[in-house]
């Protein structure tokens, strides 16, 4: 964030700046991390990146205002941010700093896409909130609710410095899924939820439900779009307009997700795993999972027995 003066051009995008997580870890003060897949940081008018050029994180990152008032551009879009709120950037969301109070200072989250993919989230809960912040990213809450919130992420810094190394990570995942649920309930409380969607919108929200449904056994996206009565081709055009990720690639999310969690939890073997989630063969699976995971199913489970 920088004082208050005049607006920098859209030219800026030139000079964009990649951030990756480890970066953030490495020069921002104040620092507590997990490993290269979280950061918990703070943010006031004397140490901001974005103030100088336009930054990109590779993961996840949320802003709470704390105090001071300012103006922060999200992709090409300016948004007013003040005392009690909460803003959520994408992976590869363009930001930058347009102005702000002398006194502006932020409690700062950066998370990986791994480390999202590692908590166990319902979907059909997680679909208002991703909908909202996509096109919605700033989100105006209570002084109770900004408290509730600091006091769960308070536990997570705790957590991040504490002795208790051996389900340190399950803990903190496990802070994270409580935050996300509190988060969803405070965007259904102050969502009129009256709001007219598109007709992408409507079919994002029925492929999502059929998501949920079916893709332990279907991976196909002619699969989802036949039970819509449209075509594989509107379906994925929907959905990217609506999320900016392809049909498939939510496909693949979601069944490489269920097989994290089996994996990591049911005790069931590799084949069984792969059975359970309509794989002709344990090699087929084990191909699948490696390509978009980079590991093995058998080495994702025995790092996951040893943590």
């Amino acid at each position: 964030m920088t004082p208050i003066g005049k607006p920098k051009s859209a030219s800026e995008r030139e000079n964009l700046q990649k951030v990756s997580i480890p970066r953030i870890k490495k020069e921002m003060h104040d620092v507590f991390y997990l490993s290269d897949d979280l950061v918990i940081t703070s943010l006031d008018a004397q140490h901001n990146a974005t103030t100088e050029h336009p930054v990109s994180i590779d993961g996840f990152s949320v802003i709470i205002m704390m105090a001071g008032e300012a103006v922060v551009s999200i992709d090409m879009k300016n948004y007013a941010v003040r005392p009690n709120s909460i803003v959520f950037f994408n992976p590869g969301s363009i930001i930058r700093t347009v102005k702000c109070s002398s006194n502006a200072a932020a409690f700062v989250l950066a998370f990986s896409k791994s480390f999202v993919n590692e908590i166990q989230i319902d979907l059909s809960t997680s679909l208002p909130v991703y909908m909202r912040f996509g096109k919605a990213p700033v989100l105006q809450v209570s002084q109770q609710d900004v408290a509730e919130i600091r006091q769960l992420f308070q536990l997570v810094k705790t957590m991040l410095r504490s002795d208790k190394e051996r389900y340190r990570h399950e803990i903190i995942r496990s802070l994270f899924t409580t935050a996300f649920y509190l988060i969803t309930e405070i965007n259904q409380r102050d969502d009129p939820g009256e709001q007219k969607q598109g007709r992408c919108e409507v079919l994002f929200s029925e492929f999502m439900k059929l998501l949920e449904q079916y893709s332990k056994r279907e991976r196909n996206v002619s699969f989802y779009a036949k039970q819509l009565n449209i075509t594989p081709k509107y379906l994925s055009s929907a959905v990217k307009e609506v999320s900016g990720k392809t049909a498939a690639r939510w496909i693949d999310e979601s069944v490489i997700l269920e097989a994290k969690a089996l994996l990591k939890y049911s005790g069931m073997s590799i084949q069984e795993i792969a059975y359970h989630l309509n794989f002709s063969t344990q090699s087929f699976f084990g191909k699948y999972f490696k390509q978009h995971t980079g590991t093995s199913p058998s080495r994702y489970k025995r790092r996951g027995e040893r943590s």
